[in-house]
């Protein structure tokens, strides 16, 4: 549980701290941002450009819902109703968070070198937001039900590696800039970590 705590305070400090310069002092982030979104721009290719487009798809609001209910339906199977009832309310407050600090924020989407089109805000990226809370509850799941330890680290590994690309995917397409990305992803780990803590605190 300590490293939990760990993992919950950086990613929850992180994320405020992204929030409160969207919000009071945007400027220094866009400028960091426009920098690296021309690094990223620089060393596209036809071949990524065709793999990063339908890879940035897995976590559409479709495919999100897949993941969700295949995730729902192990948890249930391979644990219990209660970590069904975790995993549930840790998705659905990750993603209710993200629709209201998207409409809180209303940071406009890039408007240039553009592989495909969004028409929601931008802060925080809905797809790593996504990544990180099913893959996190994943996550979560290995380490309930595997013994050996270096399959869970295995495992643990590329469902990280997951979330890390389609997050990058999302500056790839230029659907977000590279904050709305890290907001994404520190965003999901605080959700998924913070109710892991709550459930195991008060045994719920």
């Amino acid at each position: 549980m300590k490293k939990i705590k760990i993992l919950f305070s950086i990613c929850g400090i992180i994320f405020i701290g992204l929030l409160l310069m969207m919000l009071f002092n945007p400027a220094p982030v866009q400028g960091i941002d426009d920098t690296l979104r021309q690094v990223v721009n620089a060393h596209r290719s036809v071949a990524w450009n065709i793999f990063f487009v339908n890879f940035t798809q897995l976590f559409n609001s479709k495919e999100t819902i897949t993941w969700i209910v295949i995730t729902t339906i192990l948890s249930g199977i391979m644990v219990n109703r209660r970590f069904v009832w975790q995993v549930l309310l840790t998705i659905g407050s990750g993603v209710l968070l993200n629709r209201v600090i998207k409409l809180l924020i209303q940071r406009p989407r890039p408007t240039t070198n553009l592989l495909m089109h969004y028409s929601s805000y931008s802060f925080p990226s809905g797809h790593s937001s996504a990544a990180a809370l099913v893959l996190g509850c994943l996550i979560l799941l290995t380490w309930r039900v595997v013994r050996r330890n270096w399959i869970k680290v295995t495992i643990t590994t590329i469902l990280v590696m997951l979330v890390l690309a389609i997050g990058f995917s999302r500056v790839y397409v230029g659907a977000h800039y590279p904050s709305d990305v890290l907001a994404g992803w520190c965003l999901g780990t605080s959700v998924v970590t913070g109710f892991q803590l709550l459930f195991n605190h008060f045994k719920v």
